[in-house]
This record gives structure tokens, sequence and C-alpha cells, in this order.
């Protein structure tokens, strides 16, 4: 199946999903690695990021019909993860187990690190014991967007500021 238009076009090759937390992760700037907004720093004031914001860029990359939106015929919603509007979004992922990886929530508020949301955004899924890929099996699948870009470094750090607050839904 393929999934292309599941976000904006290509403007850099995805990273490797088996790159390392400290490598930079495709961010447009060039300038700091994706893991200089973790949760290391923890006396650094986060910014307070709103849920509108982070639903505005599940639309604008993620709520297409073939990725993670609705088609006319009301299917879609890959994963089963629709991310169409706000009420939608918050309820499928805040709290709720990550389907690959059970041990984990999708957005674990709070905690960053163990959101799987975060991990596939970053590509970092094969760092996971439950996402060693083997022969003809890839358990995790690929960082997301699928088939595109990968979000920016401030787009990564918007999600992160927003769960690391406790993912509020305002």
């Amino acid at each position: 199946m393929s999934l292309l238009g599941c976000s904006d076009p290509p403007t850099s090759p995805p990273q490797d999903a088996g790159a390392d937390l400290g490598a930079d992760l495709g961010a447009d700037t060039g300038d700091e690695p994706a893991d200089a907004a973790t949760d290391a720093d923890e006396d650094v004031p986060v910014t307070p990021v709103t849920f509108t914001q982070v639903q505005e860029l599940f639309t604008r990359t993620c709520a297409m019909p073939a990725c993670h939106g609705r088609g006319s015929d009301g299917g879609g919603g890959s994963g089963g993860l629709f991310l169409t509007d706000d009420s939608t979004s918050y309820g499928a992922m805040v709290n709720q187990p990550a389907d690959q990886v059970g041990r984990l929530r999708l957005v674990s508020p709070g905690d960053p690190d163990q959101s799987y949301l975060v991990i596939k955004v970053e590509g970092t899924m094969r760092q996971l014991p439950e996402c060693a890929p083997s022969p003809g099996r890839n358990p995790c699948g690929v960082q997301m967007p699928q088939l595109a870009a990968p979000l920016t470094a401030a787009e990564r750090t918007l999600i992160r500021n927003w769960i690391r607050s406790g993912a509020p839904r305002m």
C-alpha cells in the first residue's frame, strides 16, 4: 500500500530508524541535535505548548486519509489511530497503550522519553528490544511521518514540551 501524500513533500531523506537519540534527526536548521530538548536538561523551563498547537501539526502532517485521517468511506486511521481533530486525537493517544510496544503509552503525560509518539517521530524505535528487526519482520514500522521528511527539530520539541508539561488538553 502506498502512503505517498501522508505528509508534506520530502525536503530531506528520512533518517535511519536506528539512529541514536543523540544524533541529529533531520532538523532543518542543522544546529542543535534532537536530544538538546530531552529530560536531561530539567533545569531549563519548558516552553508552554497547547494541544491546539500539537493538533495543528497532526492536521498538517498526519491526518490524511491514507495515514491517520478518515477517507470518504469512513476508513483510514493507519494502525487504528485517528488524528483528525482535537477530541479524537487526544482521546486516542493520551494514556493509551502503544500497540507495538505494550509497556509504553502513546503519550505518557510528563514523560516524553516513555511516550511512543516521541519515539516514532524521532525514529528511535529500533533501540527498543520489542522493535528489533529480524529477517522478514519489522515489528515497529518506520519513523513517522512515513515516506516524508522527518519533523523538524522545532516540531519534535513542540511535541516533547507538550508531553513534558503533562500533555494538557487545552
